[in-house]
């Protein structure tokens, strides 16, 4: 009979079996494996040494027998040995992990020392900080009374001066503040125009029916630049001046502007001051129109049509200058204007 020799990965397996059973047996496994397993099989559960004697006795010569005597006692002392370090491992986790519960302890404890004493802390300023407040109370409402009256005096000297205000605004022309004063004392006037306000708001009506006539006057002088008949028609709308009835009269001014922007071509060529005057014109022109979309909104595809007819007169009038003025010494001169 030939010797019967246990791999190495057998025994290491079987090694690692038995020191994880021992550590965390697992019943279900054990269950199991002793059913699949042989009888010689020494690792099992069901293992019977007389019976794993005999089949070894049957099987084996003396020499197999003496030579699995001696595997069997190097695995008992390498199976001692790492039984040896798992356990000098392990005490030392325990140790360390008892030495860290400790400080854990101490440190917990310390923090509970310090927890009350914060909180000792917190109560003295929560009570400190009660009878500041409750000290300071009374000042502290008549503090901001004082401050509301303040504003409220603020705002009765602003009404009170502002019709002057609106006079001084009459004689510098400067509409747009005024407009901004008036609006800004409309609310008050709501309330209180019919009693402690009366004479403040008749005053202040009678300039604003001033500063209106005025506006209205610029929106229809022919001698103002239509952004500044744009700009009036504006501060109307804010005064709630029914601009929308005077759309008709603005809209001929735009279209009469358009018909006295001229461009003779004898001029284009001989009076560069002249062309200067006719970009001005129409510079003038795009932004009224851009002050008119402001004002109209719903007027986007007249305003477009008056575009499209300054274009064309435009080109009407470059085209008849080519036809009868254009000659070769010229050409550059007239395309660089």
């Amino acid at each position: 009979m030939g010797t019967d020799e246990v791999p190495m990965d057998d025994k290491a397996k079987r090694m690692r079996d038995l020191l994880s059973s021992f550590y965390s047996p697992d019943p279900s496994n054990s269950n199991t494996t002793s059913k699949n397993a042989s009888l010689d099989d020494i690792n099992s559960t069901s293992f019977d040494p007389d019976q794993y004697m005999n089949i070894l006795a049957y099987k084996s010569n003396l020499e197999g027998l003496l030579q699995r005597h001696v595997e069997m006692a190097a695995e008992i002392k390498n199976l001692d040995t790492d039984l040896q370090m798992l356990v000098y491992e392990n005490y030392n986790k325990f140790i360390s992990a008892t030495d860290t519960i400790k400080r854990m302890k101490s440190n917990i404890s310390g923090m509970e020392a310090n927890m009350e004493q914060l909180l000792e802390k917190i109560m003295s300023v929560q009570s400190r900080s009660d009878n500041v407040n409750t000290s300071l109370f009374d000042k502290r409402e008549h503090i901001e009374k004082v401050h509301r009256t303040c504003n409220l005096l603020r705002k009765v000297q602003f009404i009170y001066d502002l019709p002057d205000r609106l006079g001084k605004c009459i004689k510098s022309e400067a509409y747009a503040d005024a407009v901004r004063f008036y609006t800004g004392a409309m609310p008050i006037f709501k309330a209180y125009g019919d009693s402690s306000f009366r004479d403040c708001k008749q005053a202040s009506e009678e300039a604003m029916a001033i500063i209106v006539k005025n506006l209205q006057g610029k929106l229809f002088s022919d001698s103002e630049s239509i952004q500044v008949r744009a700009d009036a028609a504006v501060l109307l709308k804010q005064l709630d001046f029914p601009v929308d009835n005077l759309k008709t009269k603005l809209f001929e001014k735009l279209e009469q502007s358009i018909t006295d922007i001229r461009l003779n071509p004898i001029e284009i060529n001989n009076a560069s001051r002249d062309y200067s005057a006719h970009e001005a014109a129409v510079h003038e022109f795009v932004e009224a129109v851009r002050a008119f979309r402001v004002i109209f909104p719903d007027s986007d595809e007249q305003l477009v049509k008056l575009a499209e007819d300054l274009v064309t007169k435009n080109f009407v009038i470059a085209e008849e200058y080519v036809k009868t003025r254009i000659c070769p010494e010229d050409l550059l001169g007239v395309l660089r204007k």
